[in-house]
């Protein structure tokens, strides 16, 4: 199934995402703040996509990441806004994949109704056999949920190094640069070949245009035409986040970004700390609109 609008048509837009399913993170990040209180920054992240000149961000191509730990009443207020929301079904910052709500995943998302159901994999080829078959048939299975209840599939892959890879790359900035695109390449279609089949992508950014294109093209490969790729951002900087965008920009596979802590990091610490709200929206969504500015497709020039 292709990255669809609600009316069943492709939509001709790129999909700039505001992700904020973070849960274990937010409380790492926040610590001694209540429940209450971080569902107050879901709130808030989901009001700063409001700020986003039409002019910069079409209102086709905005898209809201959120959880329903946190963030239940956001998705629900997303929706009525008319954002495209996806939320996650895994379990928040587990080594191998779980579900979140194991007993009762398909009712919690029927009743909250988003769009498309995400999914996070901790993935390395080196990964013994054991744990890409428990994982690979658990990421089966959500496609398949996806699948019966009419919502598309975002699939995020994280990468952990091994100290050998690590060894032979001298090093993270060796494994980034040297390693990891062809690794990504690899695990996708080892996901493909177990008939693993998301809508899209959500990968780490790449340091080149042809990094970037083998991992698109490896993405449609077989006929899978209707499928795309984003960038996630990691919680780097924005100047790191603006280059990974606009090698994306120039791969037509690739419909945009799925960027968070780059976004929101600093703001939600001041209006935790009870600065100025409208000041941290406002710098919430001048950083989006960035991104938005760098990635640089037009409507019309690649699907979602």
């Amino acid at each position: 199934m292709a990255f669809e609008m609600e009316s069943g048509s492709a939509s001709p837009y790129p999909m700039y995402m505001l992700a904020f399913d973070h849960r274990q993170v937010l409380r790492d990040m926040y610590p001694g703040y209540g429940v209450a209180e971080l569902e107050t920054t879901k709130m808030a992240v989901l009001d700063s996509l409001e700020l986003i000149p039409q002019s910069v961000g079409s209102s086709q191509s905005l898209a809201f990441l959120v959880d329903e730990e946190y963030g239940a009443d956001a998705a629900r207020a997303a929706r009525e806004r008319g954002f495209y929301v996806a939320m996650p079904i895994e379990a928040s910052r587990t080594p191998i994949l779980q579900l979140q709500f194991p007993n009762d995943y398909r009712e919690r998302f029927a009743r909250l109704d988003p769009q498309c159901v995400k999914a996070l994999v901790f993935h390395n080829p080196s990964d013994g056999a054991g744990r890409k078959l428990e994982q690979f048939d658990m990421l089966r299975e959500i496609g398949q949920f996806a699948r019966e209840q009419g919502r598309d599939y975002l699939l995020e892959i994280l990468m952990i190094p091994t100290p050998e890879q690590l060894e032979l790359a001298n090093g993270k900035r060796g494994f980034r640069t040297q390693l990891f695109p062809e690794l990504l390449v690899e695990s996708i279609r080892e996901m493909q070949e177990a008939g693993i089949e998301p809508d899209v992508w959500k990968v780490e950014g790449l340091e080149s245009v042809e990094a970037t294109q083998a991992v698109g093209n490896q993405a449609v490969s077989g006929g899978r035409d209707g499928v795309r790729c984003i960038v996630l951002g990691s919680g780097e900087s924005q100047d790191t986040v603006n280059g990974w965008l606009a090698n994306a920009s120039a791969v037509p596979t690739f419909s945009g970004f799925a960027v968070g802590r780059t976004i929101w990091r600093e703001p939600l610490a001041d209006i935790l700390a009870g600065k100025s709200r409208p000041a941290a929206l406002e710098t919430m969504a001048n950083s989006f609109s960035e991104l938005i500015a760098a990635f640089g497709r037009e409507p019309g020039s690649g699907s979602r």
